[in-house]
């Protein structure tokens, strides 16, 4: 492969590494770099790029920007989430679309069981009454235990599995799992049991959601899907927010058809003043912190080089999310 240009046209950080720009030159691959602030900037920026990075959320590559990528190879998008990239365009037009998903998989499999642990044992409520002088075992007492509970998980990739991980210990009876896609050695390995989506609502005590948004996962859980889960369930969102009908489920965490939540995510960042969700006292909100950490920024840096990398030498990514695609370039396996 001749040699390769990257523009990284976004970072979700004050500046880039030092070391960032010279490692990714001494593999042969010219690197340039603007924190562009529109779709148009960075096509004009990153237009003869083979390779388009976008460190972080940004949504910069737009449907419109694609078609005009002659050169482009393959889009990294730093992190694990690739929403804001058109994948399905991307992979028309043989645009590999990478991530970085082992950067998060710790954190938000930490952070998933940490909102977990806050909801159940009622966490945040005896912290504040603690703090208001209120001193009392007996008021919101916590009414669940994870030992012996069925846990269901809605995806079962890398963060769902590390949380699958870290349940084992507490005891818990069963884990589900809904995952059209998972393989069954996956399913064996995590000492799992894969289930359709109905059987994995009302049959599971606490239910975790680990699955990209998509199209096709867009309210994924809805006021039907909700309705069939157990009026004690506890809900847990580290994915991201519009994978969950908001307002269905602040409708019936207030009613008592859903016992409590736990939303590192939610369909409006930050939510309106007005948000049902922020009155309720049987949810725990987080501000999507879930795969941060001092030096998680690192990760990102490290592994998205790592990308790049690999690409110029011809390889398949690591991690790519567009498996169908037919690439624009030969590469070989891993």
């Amino acid at each position: 492969m001749n040699t390769l240009k990257t523009a990284c046209v976004a970072w979700d950080a004050e500046e880039i590494p030092e070391w960032v720009p010279p490692q990714i030159e001494a593999a042969g691959v010219k690197f340039e770099a603007l924190q562009c602030q529109t779709a148009s900037e960075a096509l004009l920026f990153a237009r003869n790029a083979d390779i388009i990075w976008v460190m972080g959320g940004s949504n910069l590559i737009t449907r419109e920007i694609i078609p005009q990528l002659d050169s482009c190879g393959a889009i990294i998008r730093s992190g694990s989430g690739t929403d804001n990239i058109p994948v399905d365009l991307a992979t028309e037009y043989g645009i590999i679309v990478a991530n970085t998903p082992d950067a998060t998989t710790v954190p938000v499999a930490e952070h998933t069981i940490g909102l977990l642990l806050s909801v159940v044992r009622r966490i945040p409520i005896h912290d504040r009454l603690v703090r208001q002088g209120e001193w009392n075992d007996s008021k919101s007492t916590p009414r669940f235990l994870l030992q012996g509970s069925t846990v269901g998980l809605i995806g079962f990739g890398r963060i769902a599995r590390c949380v699958a991980d870290r349940l084992a210990p507490f005891g818990v009876k069963l884990i589900l799992v809904y995952d059209p896609f998972v393989d069954a050695e996956a399913i064996v390995k995590g000492n799992v049991k894969n289930v359709d989506l109905p059987q994995l609502l009302s049959e599971s005590d606490f239910i975790s959601i680990h699955t990209p948004l998509l199209e096709e996962t867009h309210h994924l859980i809805s006021e039907v899907e909700i309705s069939q889960m157990k009026s004690t369930c506890v809900v847990i969102n580290t994915s991201r927010g519009s994978v969950v009908d908001n307002k269905a489920l602040a409708n019936a965490l207030r009613e008592g058809r859903v016992w409590g939540a736990g939303l590192d995510v939610l369909e409006s960042e930050p939510p309106d003043e007005d948000d049902l969700l922020l009155q309720l006292d049987n949810v725990v909100l987080t501000s999507h912190i879930g795969a941060r950490h001092e030096g998680h920024l690192d990760g990102f840096w490290q592994l998205s080089v790592e990308t790049i990398i690999d690409l110029s030498r011809g390889k398949w990514p690591v991690s790519y999310v567009n498996p169908g695609v037919k690439p624009r370039w030969k590469l070989t396996e891993r």
